[in-house]
């Protein structure tokens, strides 16, 4: 690892995103790497040198972080304005967080629009849930699964196998992985793969949910795998 080479080359990709309107392109690839290079150069550490040296690599180490976090920080402002206006991205140019965090934000977006409408332009009239079952446009998304906590599981006299049995993925038709995890933290509500509204889910909660979801929440910590045998 050059820690030369790996800070040049996030420098310049960073000014070229603080300098594009657009997204640049960001593979899962470079972004573990940077993300490795900033860890490593936070972990490396200078043994009997002079203090200059020390304040030196002191300041390397502030840059790079600094670099790797505004980067980041630039991205989601693109994806953010994006959503807002509702304008489409090239999934290929991001990373599959970025692309998770962006669908979410659309899905809310135009949730929000849709009830605002309803509200606003149809106040003076009663709103029918079976005229809203008919029109295609004002489908009713389905219910989200609910999965009970790993304490409310302990705390019933079914066996666990049975209740492994009872946590089925929420469309079988649909060509999902589905898996099972529990949150270690609070999580706001997500719109999974399969078009299913998740969430918001409390600490210890678990749920299953399609493996691109929680893939991500497990990566990021919010979430871990657990298997029910």
């Amino acid at each position: 690892m050059n820690l030369k080479t790996d800070y040049q080359n996030l420098y310049r990709h960073w000014l070229k995103e603080f300098e594009n309107s657009e997204l640049t392109p960001l593979t899962q690839e470079k972004f573990d790497y940077y993300r490795k290079s900033v860890d490593y150069i936070n972990k490396f550490e200078l043994e009997g040198k002079q203090n200059i040296e020390i304040q030196l690599l002191k300041s390397y180490k502030d840059g790079f972080k600094y670099l790797f976090n505004d980067f980041l920080k630039i991205r989601e402002v693109k994806i953010l304005n994006s959503a807002l206006i509702l304008q489409e991205i090239d999934y290929n140019n991001v990373i599959e967080a970025e692309k998770l965090f962006f669908q979410n934000l659309v899905s809310a977006i135009k949730g929000f629009k849709k009830l605002k409408t309803l509200v606003l332009y149809e106040e003076d009239e009663p709103i029918e849930l079976d005229n809203i079952l008919e029109d295609k446009e004002g489908s009713v998304e389905p219910a989200p699964l609910v999965i009970p906590t790993e304490k409310e599981l302990k705390s019933t006299d079914v066996n666990i196998v049975q209740k492994k049995s009872d946590i089925i993925a929420p469309d079988q038709g649909a060509q999902y992985n589905y898996v099972i995890i529990r949150f270690n933290n609070a999580s706001p509500p997500l719109v999974g793969i399969d078009g299913i509204n998740y969430g918001p889910f409390q600490e210890n909660d678990i749920a299953n949910m399609p493996y691109t979801n929680a893939k991500i929440l497990i990566y990021e910590k919010l979430a871990e795998k657990i298997d029910i045998t």
